[in-house]
């Protein structure tokens, strides 16, 4: 059976393709067997893949589930304001990532997100993933969340490459292999 990691957020906009598809470059540049699975109807993750046109993973779309859990790993891309696909994802994955953009807003808009995962039912290894951070933001929100338990995987930094990314097949990986290594492992 796969490895499911299901890549959530209520919010649109944070960097869930963005995190989907790098953790997917680390995995196969890793040799594993690995796949994506997009439930986003607006088919970012596919729309990628076909841009950057030979990726060393699949992507598939949400018909061709039973075909993605062929694979050893399994990361789930899932859409921004649908609780009933979020929750989905989550009782499918082992793993949970939350990505949240790294300012005081999106701190708040987390909230539901983590409801969504609860209700879920969810009850694997889950933690967030602060995106887009600038100057000491990251630090700061990322202290503030474990100081109320919550769990935090890493920070990713406000990077051009990361808005370039898009298309392409990710290599410059450092950032993502730093922040998702509990995640990965």
């Amino acid at each position: 059976m796969a490895e499911v990691i299901a890549v959530l957020s209520r919010k649109g906009g944070v960097g869930k393709t963005l995190t989907t598809m790098y953790a997917a470059s680390l995995l196969a540049g890793r040799g594993q067997d690995v796949a994506v699975l997009d439930k986003d109807p607006e088919g970012s993750a596919g729309a990628w893949a076909r841009a950057a046109g030979n990726l060393p993973f699949p992507v598939y779309p949400e018909g061709k589930q039973a075909q993605a859990l062929k694979h050893a790993v399994v990361i789930v891309d899932t859409p921004p304001n649908d609780p009933k696909a979020l929750g989905d994802a989550a009782r499918l994955a082992r793993r949970v990532v939350v990505v949240a953009k790294c300012n005081a807003l999106e701190a708040d808009r987390l909230i539901p997100t983590l409801d969504a995962l609860a209700a879920s039912g969810f009850a694997g290894q889950w933690g967030i993933l602060l995106t887009q951070a600038r100057g000491g933001l990251g630090r700061e929100m990322k202290a503030a969340l474990e100081e109320e338990d919550l769990p935090v995987y890493g920070i990713i930094p406000h990077l051009i490459k990361f808005e370039r990314a898009f298309g392409t097949l990710p290599d410059d990986l450092d950032e993502y292999a730093e922040a998702l290594k509990a995640v990965l492992a």
